[in-house]
């Protein structure tokens, strides 16, 4: 196993073979996004144009000051309140009358912030009640065209099914599979073996671009698949002797299926959105502190200032986290199968220091900054770390679900103070029980709370 872990630090980055068929031309997940984005700009329009003819039918004048500042502010706080109450989403694509009552509903919602924060500062003019009224009854109408027009858009770009569909058969019987993407397993390699993380991130690759997987295969391995499936974050199900393989959303009905539930597209936008602001502003505050550890760094020993290593991320996909050097570069563990102890003699007289005080973290802001990692989620940790001589999911299968979401600076567990070595079965268990309950909680204000605690944690008394 060490062996494998070695070779697999040591290989370039590849994606799977297998690729679905409408890969070739935009996938599904990427066309649902173009009409999302539509959706928003034509419902943020319909708002600002309200308010134009607020202005005309009120004043004679589109452009005039008052309906111009209501319609500009009334959108940011229009599209947030929507995106809250799911007024886009895959159910907004076919079901148009449900989204459409949502976003008026969300309109009417912001307007009406709009005038209590006016008259509470006071500053509630006689004429803003008839602009606004004017300007939420011309919108939304409006809104209705547009999502019409969305509605029917939507359609001709994805057809009858949303969703971009995969069926994984391996080695059961099944009947005539339309309109989706097959793979068979047996005759391209492909196995859900949890103890292998090069097939892992295969599989994860094969699932970057499918909402929904479906895995027909016999009993006995079952719990594999659906283990894989949820530890790569994607929807989908598994059936046992499964003699038909689904074709249709009517699958959900089957019997003996195991369905997952990972976060959802709108979550892990929010999510992302955070951390672009927050890290964006992290890294141009940290810079300083940053450039004076890469020469405190290089003056004390030869070799890169970087540590670089590859780990598993989100989806069960490599990655390469960087990190400060904080060990001589001849000693450094690539494949991470020494835990580093209290008075570890690889590590440099300024990598105790900043190892100390996590600044050999800071790098990953740039991990963060291109998507491979959060500000807050599970830590990913080095391959070939054990606890009690074991690797970690070898003392519990459950460890791959830390991987359905993006891994994190900072985590949970961190601010409970399960960090530095994992030494025992024990310590394990505490962070990956830290982890779930994460995954299981998350919520934007969850993850400003674990940041705003991790600040009376950067010096620990575990960080050697």
């Amino acid at each position: 196993m060490t062996a494998n872990l070695r070779a697999l630090q040591n290989a370039s980055f590849t994606t799977t073979n297998v690729v679905p068929p409408e890969s070739h031309s935009l996938t599904k997940k990427s066309r649902r996004i173009g009409v999302y984005s539509v959706m928003l700009f034509t419902d943020a329009l319909a708002v600002f144009i309200g308010f134009l003819i607020s202005n005309l039918l009120l004043l004679d004048q589109p452009f005039a000051s008052p309906g111009l500042k209501l319609g500009i502010l009334s959108i940011p706080i229009f599209l947030a309140i929507a995106l809250n109450n799911k007024a886009y989403g895959r159910r907004a694509l076919y079901r148009s009358a449900r989204a459409t009552v949502r976003s008026i509903t969300s309109l009417f919602a912001t307007l009406a912030l709009i005038l209590f924060v006016l008259f509470g500062l006071s500053i509630l003019k006689q004429h803003h009640p008839s602009f606004v009224a004017f300007g939420f009854l011309i919108s939304s109408a409006l809104i209705a065209g547009g999502r019409y027009a969305c509605h029917m858009f939507a359609k001709r770009m994805l057809g009858e099914n949303p969703v971009s569909e995969l069926v994984i058969v391996d080695n059961v019987p099944h009947g005539p599979i339309a309109d989706q993407a097959v793979v068979y397993a047996n005759e391209i390699g492909l196995r859900p073996d949890v103890s292998d993380p090069a097939m892992l991130d295969r599989l994860g690759n094969l699932f970057r671009s499918i909402d929904r997987v479906i895995v027909a295969c016999p009993s006995d391995r079952h719990l594999d698949w659906t283990l894989v499936l949820r530890s790569t974050g994607v929807t989908g199900e598994v059936h046992r002797h499964y003699r038909s393989a689904p074709v249709a959303k009517s699958s959900e009905t089957q019997m003996h299926a195991s369905r997952v539930k990972p976060l959802t597209r709108t979550q892990l936008w929010l999510k992302r959105a955070m951390d672009l602001i927050l890290v964006s502003l992290a890294i141009l505050f940290l810079a300083p502190l940053m450039i004076l550890t890469a020469i405190a760094i290089k003056i004390e020993s030869p070799g890169p200032v970087l540590f670089k290593q590859k780990r598993l991320g989100h989806g069960n996909r490599l990655f390469h986290i960087y990190k400060f050097r904080s060990m001589r570069d001849d000693l450094c563990d690539f494949n991470g199968d020494r835990s580093t102890d209290r008075d570890d003699d690889r590590i440099t007289r300024v990598g105790r220091f900043i190892r100390a005080t996590s600044i050999d973290e800071l790098p990953q802001l740039f991990n963060v900054f291109a998507g491979t990692m959060s500000l807050v989620g599970p830590r990913p940790h080095a391959l070939g770390s054990k606890a009690d001589s074991k690797l970690f999911w070898e003392i519990d299968r459950n460890y791959w679900l830390r991987h359905a979401t993006v891994p994190g600076l900072t985590g949970l567990a961190q601010v409970r103070g399960f960090r530095g070595a994992t030494m025992t079965k024990a310590d394990l268990e505490n962070r990956l029980a830290s982890d779930l309950e994460y995954i299981q909680r998350w919520s934007i204000g969850f993850d400003l709370l674990i940041l705003t605690r991790t600040f009376g944690v950067i010096i620990h008394r575990n960080g050697f």
